[in-house]
């Protein structure tokens, strides 16, 4: 019974906080067992039959609109609100890469197979965090952009990226990632999740949102999306450090996050590693875990956060208080 109340109170938080901005689709298909957190491949196979239908017909841009992006599920229509997805941009990337989008066909079923490890991941996430709720994961045909997306209406993950080769991809960090952002929008709101990109932008709010999913991530995958730029981070952390507190309290993301780097030494993302340092940091230091896991996911005083985290004291040898912005 207890199990049960929690996650109807859960949904409940939940519908209460953003029941203006997520579709009743998503509403209704939440849940707080791993076991049955959604996977949605409809708009895969949407653009699938789609992309059949442009070798018979010449109104390839109707055909584009009408067929995929017209009856495209939640996910993909807030996916083309985020990133501006249009059937010029579409048309664009498959003609420069027509072997990927070609090779869609069987995208599902092969997802399909991935989806164990995730829910085994999802399975540890809510060790952490017990009150975790579960949107549905949107796959989706993009761009050519390989994004990878938490939204209001759950998790967006494009496909068609080098989809002819596929690799040995390993979906359960990324998926933790934008799961985890989710449960940001479940602690502060919508309106208040949104402002950090827009009113309230700074560089620490940014880097501190990101390393918290990177944290989690991590936590109960052991990888992070950014390992690379991991690996990079923690080789130079002082020095990149000093740098960043320099930045940090500004609102240009500049060469560390988002865009590649002006040093081309510098994978992208290290915000992404600097972030999850800092959460746990905070996690690590802080006596009553569960608490600061509430706190993590509900931040929105950055430099408090920072400061209370005592990660910069391991530079100076202080107590753990940071100088921003000198």
């Amino acid at each position: 019974m207890r199990t049960i109340l929690k996650g109807f109170m859960a949904s409940l938080l939940l519908a209460l906080i953003v029941s203006d901005s997520v579709s009743q689709e998503v509403t209704d298909n939440l849940t707080t067992d791993p076991e049955n957190a959604p996977f949605v491949y409809e708009d895969i196979r949407n653009f699938v039959r789609a992309h059949a239908m442009l070798a018979t017909d010449a109104d390839t841009m109707g055909i584009l609109q009408q067929e995929y992006l017209d009856v495209g599920t939640p996910g993909l229509k807030m996916f083309i609100e985020k990133y501006d997805l249009t059937t010029e941009r579409l048309i664009k990337a498959i003609r420069k890469h027509p072997d990927d989008y070609a090779s869609l066909g069987d995208m599902p079923e092969w997802l399909a197979t991935k989806e164990e490890p995730v829910r085994r991941a999802f399975t540890q996430l809510k060790r952490y965090i017990p009150n975790v709720v579960f949107p549905p994961t949107y796959y989706l045909i993009g761009g050519y952009r390989g994004i990878g997306s938490g939204s209001v209406e759950g998790q967006l993950i494009t496909v068609e990226k080098s989809a002819n080769k596929r690799g040995k991809k390993k979906f359960a960090p990324l998926l933790v990632h934008e799961l985890v952002h989710f449960q940001q929008v479940v602690a502060v709101g919508y309106p208040k999740y949104k402002a950090l990109f827009g009113p309230e932008k700074s560089l620490l709010g940014l880097t501190i949102r990101e390393g918290t999913a990177e944290f989690f991530a991590d936590l109960v995958t052991g990888e992070m999306t950014q390992d690379e730029a991991r690996e990079f981070t923690i080789a130079r952390e002082p020095e990149l450090w000093e740098q960043f507190q320099k930045d940090m309290l500004g609102s240009e993301t500049g060469d560390w996050m988002w865009q590649k780097p002006s040093d081309p030494e510098q994978p992208r993302h290290v915000a992404y590693v600097l972030g999850a340092r800092i959460v746990e940091s905070y996690y690590k230091n802080a006596p009553d875990k569960e608490k600061a896991v509430r706190e993590i996911l509900s931040v929105t005083d950055y430099p408090a956060f920072l400061e209370k985290s005592g990660y910069a004291g391991q530079f100076s040898g202080g107590e753990g208080e940071s100088q921003p912005g000198e």
